[in-house]
């Protein structure tokens, strides 16, 4: 009976043995190597003292069986940039990590770069090591740093932003009455989530064709570069006056101007890009507001908009909606007397269209214009515009109605014209613009419509 017992007991320990899954059973092989989603992890633009946002990278185990790995390790070690987390441990070292056969695992990856006296973009890199079975395998991390100007609930008197680093806007900024925020050529200026410019005092930015202003969103990475709402945008308020907004561009806002200011000297928008705006382009409110040679696209309200009257001019523009992912329910243009949803009615109102592109792609969108009352469209002449409703008071003027623009990419944001395009010498000559959004000289004898000139003398 003894030995019988004996041999029952090993033929249950063999059978327990022999069910154990093999993707629980851990190899020792050396040839059990890991695989990764990337042979390095790269972070584009890291503004110094603000960290990164954190990446992912997927380790695979494609063995059948399971690995012990010995060691996941920063190689630059606690004087790294860079933090690791591994199965919700923060350490730049973490040991024996085990990954059933055909499993994987993230490794979480951010980097936190010192100040340095930089003024230029700079390289950081290291690596990560794992350690399986006596082999060594390596992931490179690539980060470009970059110093940068921070501003958080600042509330600001006269002064400079310079262009010789970034400005990061983390929060609010204002502009004081009768202050002036003066933005240098060639400035960068990024907003994270909820940061806004407030001007209740003078706004010149002085952006050139060759060295242009750039408003953009905080996040750096390729999928966020046409990325609506990502910071709230520029809010012009009722105490300012005289602003210039030359050669920026403006994108990822909530809207990319918001203007308010009742009675007061207006705003100059000239060379401007207005683009990927959550809401409006432009919005304004009983105000006065001329726009030279800018380009709006791809907003998901209005393309501009001059609400409870106010005095508008819009010249050698264009104003597009393409292959927009926003579902838009506005016209593109649109010009009241009164604002809705509030009490403001029966403003005097005055507009002036001049050498200009209205429109849009699909079949949804008929109507890109509204102009109310239309007694308020003092001169409309010389554009291109996507209509039904006025396709009779507007037929006239060196107008065309319906006509597609024929742009040379819209598909990839290139609003430039085609070689066939009807907007082609249909512009009138204005004295006041010899040039267009990049700098190229306008024709002087029939200069093209909208803010791209194609045709040389």
């Amino acid at each position: 009976m003894r030995y019988l017992l004996a041999i029952l007991s090993f033929l249950l320990a063999l059978s327990v043995f022999s069910c154990e899954p093999k993707d629980e059973i851990f190899t020792s092989d050396p040839s059990a190597v890991l695989e990764f989603s990337g042979d390095t992890v790269l972070f584009d633009t890291v503004f110094v003292s603000r960290g990164s946002v954190t990446k992912r990278l997927k380790v695979y185990n494609r063995n059948k069986r399971a690995v012990r790995i010995s060691e996941i390790a920063l190689a630059g070690a606690g004087a790294s940039a860079y933090q690791l987390t591994v199965n919700g441990v923060q350490s730049p070292l973490v040991n024996n990590v085990e990954l059933r056969g055909g499993d994987s695992l993230y490794v979480l990856v951010k980097a936190n770069i010192n100040p340095s006296d930089d003024k230029l973009p700079f390289l950081v890199a290291d690596s990560i090591l794992f350690r399986t079975n006596g082999n060594a395998q390596h992931v490179k991390l690539v980060a470009y740093g970059q110093n940068a100007y921070f501003h958080r609930k600042e509330s600001i008197n006269t002064l400079t932003w310079k262009n010789d680093k970034p400005h990061v806007l983390l929060d609010t900024v204002l502009v004081q009455e009768g202050a002036t925020l003066t933005i240098e050529k060639g400035t960068h200026i990024y907003g994270s989530n909820r940061s806004v410019l407030l001007v209740n005092g003078q706004l010149l930015v002085e952006g050139t064709p060759e060295e242009r202003v750039v408003f953009s969103g905080y996040r750096r990475e390729p999928e966020y570069l046409t990325a609506p709402g990502q910071w709230e945008g520029i809010r012009i308020l009722t105490k300012s006056g005289s602003n210039n907004i030359r050669y920026a561009d403006i994108k990822n806002t909530q809207y990319g101007l918001r203007i308010g200011n009742p009675g007061k000297a207006g705003t100059l928008v000239e060379g401007c890009a207005i683009q990927y705006a959550f809401l409006d382009g432009i919005v304004a409110f009983t105000s006065d507001v001329k726009i030279v040679n800018t380009l709006i696209h791809n907003c998901g309200q209005y393309g501009f908009g001059g609400l409870g009257g106010g005095n508008y001019e819009i010249i050698y523009s264009t104003i597009v909606s393409y292959k927009n992912p926003l579902l838009r329910e506005t016209p593109l243009l649109a010009i009241a007397d009164f604002i809705p949803g509030t009490e403001i009615k029966d403003k005097p109102t005055s507009f002036r269209l001049v050498n200009s592109i209205i429109f849009s792609d699909g079949f949804s969108a008929d109507n890109e214009v509204l102009i109310t009352p239309f007694a308020a469209a003092v001169n409309v002449s010389n554009n291109i515009l996507r209509t039904q409703v006025y396709k009779d008071q507007l037929k006239d003027n060196g107008n065309k109605l319906n006509v597609a623009p024929k742009f040379k990419a819209p598909d990839k944001s290139d609003f430039k014209l085609d070689t066939l395009s009807p907007a082609n010498g249909g512009a009138k000559v204005l004295s006041t613009v010899l040039s267009d959004i990049k700098g190229e000289v306008r024709s002087t004898t029939a200069p093209d419509i909208g803010a791209f000139e194609r045709t040389k003398d």
